[in-house]
């Protein structure tokens, strides 16, 4: 890619000051000095890595220096080619370094993270119907509370009973929370979360999806009036084979991630996308609980008891199902802030160390071809400015 663009340089450069006033031309220098300085920034940052592994944070920094730069040189025309072709090429590592960051990042970046790849997941699956309705709408609702939209909103009560007991394999009968409840209250939650996200959040996106990919509102609240007490909505029935809900797969990879930081980035999305069976024979294999929702049943730091029980998720009898309970009213207020404030990072493996240092070889390249691009730019101007 490298060499195509200073091919481009060295043929396009010349022509863009063919015909060119005095005034505009100082316009083009000024640029060109601000974006010198943008560069001598990144120059800064890269200079820090001489010597040592390539760092996620600061070639992101560094990427955003040369974005500034390619703007700045763009002189406001979008369709310069060798600006597109520059910034194409910041673009792909730079997004590239914030998918590592995210997954290595603890809090709300891994929280965040996990729910975009959960969201691919169910998209890419095709499902539009079922229990894939009940884990978009949870999905949706984790994203607008963990990022405080809305602000202290009417609904938040509700909502934790969308987040204790809908979704794959969650279904409970709690505080009198049953699948007319459900429909009955999921359409104004729909709108108020839809009023009330930005329009780029992964909120917004995901009932954005589910109006135009899924039949939205009414085909939700048909899922919930209709489908709630199947078999496939209880995941500790025997014989259960469908996926988790958003909800539990969080729960399963938080308490892994806590005593295990080290795994693949496979692993991760196996814990966010696979179905129940996969994750029981990893669990298996890897642990010394005999199934996936045992574990997380022991690993949600929750100790204790009260006069339900034990507390956090348990299994417990109701309606002739086999049930996954919170023991609270509505999934516990604190233990999920907990979970998306303190949510465990995964520490880097051989293969992301080995891919971020292959990154900051790009990142290098690209600043060379920066510098080249304003030495062209400067020689050209100096020329046109002799001559005027």
């Amino acid at each position: 890619m490298i060499s195509n663009i200073n091919e481009l340089i060295l043929r396009d450069v010349s022509s863009d000051y063919e015909t060119i006033d005095s005034q505009t031309l100082q316009k083009e220098i000024d640029a060109t000095n601000k974006a010198e300085l943008e560069l001598k920034k990144a120059d800064k940052a890269i200079a820090t890595l001489e010597g040592t592994p390539a760092d996620a944070e600061v070639l992101a920094m560094v990427a955003n220096h040369q974005k500034q730069v390619v703007m700045m040189m763009s002189g406001g025309n979008p369709e310069d080619a060798i600006a597109i072709a520059l910034a194409q090429g910041i673009e792909a590592y730079a997004k590239q370094l914030e998918i590592i960051k995210g997954w290595t990042t603890p809090g709300l970046p891994m929280f965040e993270s996990a729910m975009a790849v959960m969201f691919e997941g169910i998209k890419n699956s095709g499902d539009t119907s079922g229990y894939a309705l009940e884990d978009l709408f949870q999905l949706a609702i984790m994203d607008f509370m963990s990022h405080g939209y809305g602000g202290s909103n009417r609904y938040e009560d509700q909502m934790r009973h969308f987040l204790e007991s809908t979704g794959s394999g969650s279904h409970g009968y709690h505080e009198h929370w049953d699948g007319d409840k459900f429909a009955d209250a999921c359409g104004d939650i729909f709108d108020f979360m839809m009023a009330n996200s930005p329009p780029n959040s992964l909120c917004h996106e995901i009932l954005t999806y589910m109006n135009e990919e899924c039949g939205g509102v009414a085909e939700l609240e048909k899922q919930y009036r209709n489908h709630y007490d199947d078999a496939g909505g209880f995941v500790c029935d025997t014989g259960y084979s469908g996926g988790l809900s958003p909800m539990l797969r969080m729960a399963l990879m938080a308490g892994y991630l806590a005593i295990e930081p080290k795994v693949e980035q496979s692993v991760i999305d196996m814990f966010l996308t696979a179905p129940i069976s996969e994750l029981d024979a990893y669990i298996v294999e890897h642990t010394s609980y005999p199934s996936a929702i045992d574990f997380v049943f022991d690993n949600d730091g929750q100790t204790g008891t009260n006069n339900a029980g034990d507390l956090g998720w348990r299994e417990v009898r109701q309606n002739g199902h086999q049930v996954i309970d919170w023991n609270g009213i509505g999934l516990g207020a604190e233990y999920f802030e907990d979970m998306y404030t303190n949510f465990p990072e995964r520490e880097l493996t051989d293969d992301d160390i080995e891919e971020i240092n292959r990154i900051g070889d790009q990142v290098k390249m690209l600043q060379q071809t920066l510098k080249y691009w304003l030495s062209i730019c400067r020689d050209e101007q100096m020329a046109i400015a002799r001559n005027i």
